[in-house]
């Protein structure tokens, strides 16, 4: 794909606790790890240490049931009730049992500190996805839809520049978000969180499958930051 525009940024996206919902912000601080504040915390079974994996564990399936958002110094979790706590809040431990039916905690992450966990993924600072991929999957005719939350991004970038899985092509290429500059590493390989109930969004394994069947289990990229700076909804985006 030649240089030049590619689209704008339409949605942008922070969870401060992994593998539980995020928050949709208007602006965000990109760096060298990400949007500031990205996945910190996580929930674990004080039992094994190990942090939730609702793609592989039926067990942590309803931590997409949670919200996250970054308060004033620490995450807060919210529950369907809409009760918040923050990360640091005594009573949050027993509300996350009563939710999961077994004992969980919130640890931040951290390696070397017996009260930090170790982060169970590679670290990729920014997950890209495109409209047009998300407007190729709705072709297929999944009963039931498309929804940008199953795919997890930092940034939902609304493009027509070309049909299809485009970002695809972007590996190698730098990518120009306002003042940011990036570049694609990779692309992203779906695992079982895509097809996991949400509120709004039945359980659909049907999704996974169209990403397997269409583009070799790919949906999105990964991209490192090489210029931080401030992102914001409608920031242009050109690919370099």
């Amino acid at each position: 794909m030649n240089s030049g525009a590619i689209g704008i940024i339409e949605e942008i996206w922070r969870y401060p606790v992994s593998s539980v919902g995020g928050e949709s912000l208007s602006s965000a601080r990109l760096g060298a790890n990400g949007v500031l504040g990205d996945r910190i915390w996580c929930l674990v079974d004080p039992e094994t240490n190990k942090p939730a994996s609702p793609e592989t564990d039926e067990r942590w399936r309803a931590a997409l049931f949670l919200r996250s958002r970054l308060g004033d110094t620490v995450p807060e979790v919210g529950f369907p009730d809409g009760e918040w706590f923050t990360v640091t809040d005594e009573r949050l431990s027993p509300r996350l049992e009563r939710h999961f039916s077994f004992p969980v905690e919130a640890r931040p992450y951290g390696n070397g500190d017996p009260t930090r966990v170790n982060n169970r993924y590679q670290l990729s600072p920014v997950h890209l996805v495109t409209t047009a991929s998300l407007d190729r999957l709705s072709s297929f005719g999944l009963e039931g839809g498309i929804s940008i939350r199953r795919f997890r991004p930092t940034i939902l970038l609304r493009t027509d520049c070309a049909p299809g899985f485009v970002e695809s092509s972007w590996i190698g290429r730098d990518i120009r978000v306002g003042s940011v500059m990036m570049r694609a590493t990779e692309e992203t390989k779906r695992c079982g969180m895509t097809m996991i109930a949400q509120p709004g969004m039945a359980e659909d394994p049907e999704i996974l499958r169209a990403i397997v069947r269409q583009n070799r289990r790919n949906l999105g990229i990964y991209c490192e930051v090489t210029e931080p700076s401030i992102i914001a909804v409608g920031d242009q985006v050109t690919l370099a």
